[in-house]
């Protein structure tokens, strides 16, 4: 029997050329925070708003030619501060808001027969509460009396109450706010241009 012939061996299988990509960077794309906040349990949870309307004012007394005013004392976190009287306007008792700023100075000051002379200013801030933020604005009112008595409504939370010079009230309150309603107040019962706001001398008050 003859040999049978050897195929030959196949041709060698070459891979073929494909073109290379060249290498694309990646796009980070920084993710915007949520406006609001989340709870514990990842629920979303939206920050609520709530406006407040309040009314107080400067309440003055004129003694041997010096107008004084009336001032209180109470616990701020960065400690005793002094303040103007004011408190909410009752608007679901029909309250006005000039009916309110003299009603919170009466019983905050326990000052009686108050008489209004004139409206101001409004101010307005923020602030952050714990179930809200608060969108205040106070209406602010010079009011008149002949009394030198006062006395601090505690259930308030108000320490003491106390009788200033105008020009010592200035610099004794610790908020610009009321600082400038209180200069507004001296310019409208004096009929004086404002003075400087701040000053480095503080007098002692007087009239507990």
């Amino acid at each position: 029997m003859s040999p049978q012939p050897i195929a030959p061996p196949p041709p060698p299988i070459r891979a073929k050329k494909t073109k290379s990509r060249k290498h694309q960077p990646v796009k980070l794309v920084a993710r915007k925070k949520p406006s609001h906040a989340r709870s514990r349990h990842g629920h979303v949870k939206k920050r609520s708003v709530r406006r407040e309307l309040s009314a107080g004012g400067v309440v003055a007394r004129q003694e041997r030619g010096i107008w004084h005013v009336a001032l209180l004392k109470t616990e701020h976190k960065r400690g005793e501060v002094w303040v103007l009287p004011k408190g909410h306007v009752e608007l679901e008792q029909g309250e006005k808001i000039s009916d309110a700023a003299r009603r919170e100075a009466e019983e905050e000051a326990g000052v009686k027969d108050l008489s209004i002379k004139d409206q101001l200013g409004v101010t307005k801030f923020t602030f952050q509460a714990e179930d809200a933020l608060v969108r205040k604005t106070v209406h602010y009112f010079l009011m008149t009396t002949g009394q030198k008595t006062l006395v601090p409504q505690a259930e308030e939370g108000l320490l003491e109450a106390a009788w200033f010079p105008i020009d010592v009230a200035i610099k004794t309150l610790e908020y610009d706010t009321d600082q400038d309603i209180v200069l507004k107040a001296r310019e409208k019962l004096t009929g004086e241009p404002l003075p400087a706001r701040r000053s480095q001398v503080r007098a002692p008050r007087i009239h507990r």
